[in-house]
């Protein structure tokens, strides 16, 4: 649309100017199409709009007043209905010419009042007018500050004659407190004696240690932390009264004095150098569980293993086409149909068979007669309840189920007429064990338990007594533990974007991400371009619970966070 743009002031016509816009935005800001130049109007006040039905006016950031005074959100301009706009008066006009859609109107109707002169109304009123003199004044002030503000919450801290007036009084030593105590430190708030054992002494670390008294050192002893570290005090890193967030510090000059030559400071630290994600951190190294106990392995160099003792091919189970359930048919898996996430969303929760397995993967050892299944988990009792089973249907069984379970026609000793004789209870005997033992090897060798798991025959094993061992499971549950991670800061990133373990058919695979992955999303600690800021604290805690702080500290007789004597501030 397109207006022509008429500003009034004083009743004399100031400007006119033709303006061409969809819309026309009106307010204090200098890009608005109607630009009115006045402290008492909002940057954007509002805008007319030409839909089909007219000149319609929408307010912004303040509603725009009638001629009545009433405040309107959305308002039909009509030709000889003005509108006020602070100090403006706005009236829709018939366009002048064909070229035009219409003529707006905006006169200045309240302009500003003339400044007063200040130099002279400041010559009026002066101390020496009212008979004071600046010394005078500046003594008086001197002593009412001392006096609110050092004398009387000093009185309260120090036990003072007029202690207890000071505790009454509204001011208290709420003067002195230069900020709120982060959310865990609150219920103590009024306490100030938990921490500041002393008035006008710095806190001291054992204050700390009375609630943190588990808190760990950064390195192990041998490593002699009290010398690398000496000077260094809890209020070194937390800063206290800084606000509600947490209190240790995030930048990593205090990190990288020493990790960026670690040898130098450190004899004997297996850690390599560092000083910034982005441009100087080695490769992750992984905690890989084996036969001798947990091992440390950096990735980038040799070829990395997961001795988990399981047989999983992930590329089986994710293949696009599905597998087959015995209970569903074919169902497609995804990554969250076994791995789902703990409470805290940072982690994921154990894999379990019957959870996560049973229903594809049945310990059932003998479908044709029963449903019953064995035990997992233990080969010892999985053996006693198939032997059971099989001595029970020689004993019991139909003449159906003892044909589909031993293959030969009959049925159980005791269901015959007759008591049965010595031989015939040694011969049915012989065949439930026979039974037993071939439906066992079966299992545990050939078509149940080799399938996930390593097994290898015991060193008692003979016909007689038939012994296998399920070799250990030993699946990673903490890759890094000496890193932070939250799955939960990750939502909008696939699975697949850090585990690419579609195409991997062994279960000693290692699919863990390479720094190269973090980096595509992570900077250092300066800010840089289309990367999150990521400093040593955002993946790294000081502290190591291995190592107490103090493994001979007691702590004094335990207290309630709240007083019941605390002392209004």
């Amino acid at each position: 649309m397109k207006v022509l743009l008429i500003m009034r002031a004083g009743g004399r016509v100031q400007s006119k100017k033709p303006v061409a816009a969809d819309w026309l935005r009106i307010g204090r800001n200098a890009s608005c199409e109607i630009h009115l130049p006045d402290p008492r109007v909002p940057l954007e006040q509002g805008m007319i709009t030409r839909p089909d039905e007219g000149f319609m006016y929408v307010a912004g950031e303040a509603g725009s007043q009638s001629i009545t005074r009433k405040g309107v959100r959305q308002l039909r301009l009509e030709p000889g209905e003005p509108i006020d706009i602070g100090p403006y008066r706005m009236e829709l006009l018939q366009p002048p010419s064909a070229d035009y859609d219409a003529a707006i109107q905006l006169d200045l109707v309240r302009p500003l009042e003339a400044a007063s002169d200040l130099a002279s109304r400041a010559s009026q009123l002066t101390l020496g007018s009212l008979g004071l003199t600046k010394r005078w004044a500046a003594w008086f002030w001197a002593f009412v500050v001392l006096g609110f503000f050092v004398a009387l919450p000093a009185g309260r801290v120090l036990d003072l004659p007029w202690r207890d007036s000071a505790t009454a009084s509204v001011f208290g030593d709420r003067f002195w407190n230069p900020g709120p105590l982060v959310l865990a430190h609150q219920p103590i708030e009024q306490d100030c004696a938990a921490c500041h054992e002393a008035a006008f002494e710095r806190v001291k670390d054992r204050s700390c240690l009375e609630c943190h008294s588990r808190i760990g050192k950064h390195l192990a002893p041998q490593l002699h932390p009290a010398s690398l570290f000496e000077g260094a005090r809890c209020a070194s890193c937390h800063r206290e009264h800084k606000g509600v967030k947490a209190t240790h510090r995030d930048d990593d000059g205090f990190c990288v004095d020493c990790h960026r030559d670690l040898r130098s400071r450190a004899k004997g630290a297996t850690a390599l150098d560092a000083s910034d994600f982005s441009r100087d951190h080695p490769q992750f190294r992984l905690s890989l569980p084996g036969e001798s106990g947990v091992r440390r392995a950096r990735m980038g160099g040799e070829a990395l293993a997961e001795m988990s003792n399981l047989t999983f091919p992930h590329a089986v189970h994710l293949a696009p086409g599905g597998v087959r359930s015995p209970l569903q048919g074919r169902m497609k898996l995804e990554c969250r149909s076994c791995h789902q996430p703990d409470a805290a969303r940072q982690g994921f929760l154990p894999i379990s068979m019957p959870k996560h397995c049973q229903e594809c993967h049945a310990l059932q050892f003998e479908p044709a007669v029963t449903a019953r299944e064995v035990p997992h988990g233990k080969p010892a009792e999985a053996l006693v309840v198939i032997e059971e089973f099989y001595a029970s249907l020689a004993l019991q069984g139909v003449p159906d189920s003892f044909r589909k379970a031993f293959g030969v026609p009959g049925e159980g000793l005791l269901r015959r007429v007759g008591e049965p004789s010595t031989a015939e209870r040694e011969s049915a005997l012989r065949l439930a064990q026979r039974k037993a033992r071939q439906v066992g090897e079966e299992m545990f060798e050939v078509r149940v338990c080799k399938t996930c798991h390593a097994v290898t025959r015991g060193p008692a094993h003979a016909p007689a007594t038939p012994d296998w061992r399920i070799a250990p499971v030993r699946a990673t549950t903490e890759w890094m533990p000496q890193a932070r991670f939250s799955h939960k800061a990750h939502p909008h990133v696939k699975c697949a974007d850090c585990h690419d373990v579609a195409a991997s058919k062994r279960s000693a695979d290692v699919a863990m991400p390479s720094i190269k992955t973090c980096r595509e999303c992570h900077g250092g600690s300066k800010p840089s371009e289309g990367r999150i800021t990521s400093n040593c604290m955002l993946c790294h805690s000081f502290h190591d619970a291995r190592h107490p702080w103090d493994p001979l500290f007691a702590p004094k007789a335990a207290r309630s966070a709240i007083r019941k004597d605390d002392r209004a501030r």
